[in-house]
């Protein structure tokens, strides 16, 4: 998003004759292909926006850009740039980079760059690979505060000044971004008041700054003439200030129908009323939690109250709101054991998902200023992973991560939302320790966690198929094998409504018992209800329909029956 405005800034602050356009989408592609993809463009010169995830691929790319346009001028921004300037100059193949806020710093570079040029009649850069930025140009732009010229050895430099928001271009209202396939990132506030040491927002701006309502009502309305189906809300902490939430919850819900909405939003602050008016919307939540041990939160300047947490999230299953929540392994003070219990805490609250990934030690950060003195040990390049800690051992780090792929395996892609604890009711089991042992009997059996259905892993049968298999060994070692029929029912029309919902997919199932009974609260209690309901064996269709999934006794299965 940072890319798309400053790219609107640039088009609309230098001169007519100039073509600004957003090379989107080029990190996944092999490094010739992207490079291929740049040339195609013809560019005279070519910013970068620069992130952990993609800072390897990138100065790939720019290295590979050095030997075939030698002549090419390229500069590079974003969080890595201003984080982390020095091994970015050291990786990638830059006349500059720009530290901090850089959209009116880009166009003021660039402007002296096409000056210069006009003047002097020749390119920026002295057209081979060893050359560089030409020593006069290189003496002109080396006064702008937050640029760093390559080989200068200032990388040290200050970040450039702030952004006035209401100076800045739209990338939407320019048309320079458009609607694309998987939805569009929608830039609304910069700035946290919050200062978690292991994020770059920590040491941020901690002022909220907010565009102008006109600018988000012109870019809202624009997304809905462009038939935009989804929006990345990108606001760190959305409900930081209540009222401007319910403020914009509302215009949204007033103009923005039709599109499904992602925010980000603290769990601590959320009330009755802001959940209400998120449930009307068609959206969905990602909620930082990181961990449940408020000691290890309070050791990274995130202060967290457990009962305002549960609370918060209260509010969102009473309105029927779907939301997600991420945790951390391997915060300073945090185990392996305590990881376990984060994981038992936050599925309790039933989230439709949960994110486990492990602590990336991010440069500029507060956490990687005090890595040393806490005993953590990481990755000095990108993505800057963990290696260890004190209360984490590698092998430690690698049991969390067979948790995590666990997890996502059986809980997020086997869609067990409604599952998991009704089935951990019966074998007295923690969701950890249960997750634990399926990871072991995946390997076991061969079993990949990994690979989705694209890149040739498990099918959504083939999940459902394991998730059978595992808990009927379960239940089976535990002597609970009577259970089973009315478990299979209900793991059986988990995954055909999921695969109805989100496929498209129609499944026909063999049902041991009435689904109004299995799949009603009676059946929370699955050893009372094996005890007491009487088995009525028949077969079904879950079919997808342009209202959504529907459940239907099948043709010659004893009548009509349909129910939404």
């Amino acid at each position: 998003m940072g890319a798309g405005i400053e790219d609107a800034s640039l088009k609309g602050a230098l001169p007519g004759g100039i073509d600004v356009r957003l090379l989107d989408g080029l990190v996944g592609r092999e490094t010739e292909g992207l490079v291929d993809f740049v040339l195609a463009a013809r560019p005279d010169w070519l910013g970068l926006s620069v992130y952990a995830w993609s800072a390897q691929a990138l100065g790939a790319v720019s290295r590979a850009l050095r030997k075939r346009a030698p002549g090419l001028l390229i500069f590079a921004g974003g969080p890595e740039a201003t984080a982390d300037p020095e091994v970015l100059l050291e990786d990638a193949e830059l006349d500059f980079l720009i530290r901090g806020e850089g959209e009116s710093l880009a166009v003021k570079a660039l402007a002296q760059v096409l000056a210069w040029e006009e003047a002097e009649g020749r390119a920026a850069r002295e057209g081979s690979p060893e050359g560089g930025l030409a020593p006069e140009l290189r003496a002109g732009l080396s006064g702008l505060q937050g640029l760093v010229i390559g080989g200068t050895g200032q990388a040290g430099a200050a970040r450039a000044p702030l952004e006035d928001l209401s100076r800045l271009a739209s990338p939407w209202l320019s048309g320079l971004l458009g609607p694309k396939e998987g939805g569009v990132l929608w830039e609304l506030a910069r700035g946290c008041p919050f200062h978690c040491s292991y994020c770059y927002e920590g040491k941020g701006e901690a002022a909220l700054r907010r565009f102008s309502r006109p600018r988000i009502e012109a870019e809202l309305d624009g997304f809905v003439k462009d038939g935009v189906e989804q929006v990345f809300v990108l606001d760190p902490t959305f409900d930081a200030d209540r009222e401007g939430a319910r403020d914009l919850l509302d215009l949204i819900g007033r103009r923005g129908s039709g599109i499904h909405w992602k925010f980000e939003v603290r769990a601590e602050l959320l009330d009755r009323d802001l959940a209400r008016r998120f449930s009307r919307l068609d959206a969905s939540l990602q909620i930082g939690l990181q961990t449940a041990d408020p000691a290890v939160s309070a050791a990274v300047h995130r202060p967290l109250d457990l009962k305002a947490f549960s609370r918060g999230i209260g509010h969102l299953n009473a309105e029927g709101v779907i939301f997600g929540i991420d945790l951390i392994y391997g915060l300073p003070g945090d185990s392996l054991g305590g990881f376990r219990k984060s994981v038992d805490f936050a599925l309790g609250l039933q989230p439709n998902h949960l994110v486990l990934f492990p602590l990336s030690v991010l440069p500029g950060t507060v956490l990687a200023e005090e890595a040393e003195g806490l005993g953590l040990v990481a990755q000095g390049r990108p993505p800057y992973a963990l290696i260890s800690t004190p209360g984490f051992s590698p092998e430690a780090l690698s049991q969390a991560g067979r948790l995590a792929r666990a997890y996502d395996f059986f809980y997020s892609r086997g869609r067990a939302v409604s599952l998991l604890l009704q089935a951990l009711r019966p074998l007295k089991a923690r969701p950890s320790a249960f997750l634990g042992r399926f990871a072991d009997w995946a390997l076991a059996g061969g079993q990949s966690l990994d690979a989705g259905p694209e890149a040739g892993g498990p099918s959504s049968r083939d999940i459902e198929a394991a998730q059978r298999a595992f808990l009927g060994a379960e239940y089976g070692a535990k002597g609970l094998s009577g259970l089973l029929p009315a478990l299979m029912d209900i793991v059986g029309f988990n995954a055909a409504w999921g695969r109805a919902l989100a496929e498209g997919e129609a499944s026909e199932l063999r049902l041991s018992y009435d689904p109004d009974e299995v799949l009603g609260p009676g059946a929370l209690d699955l050893a009372g209800f094996a005890r007491s309901a009487r088995p009525r064996p028949g077969m079904w269709t879950v079919e997808a329909t342009a209202r959504g999934p529907r459940l239907a006794r099948a043709h010659g299965s004893g009548g009509p029956r349909r129910r939404a």
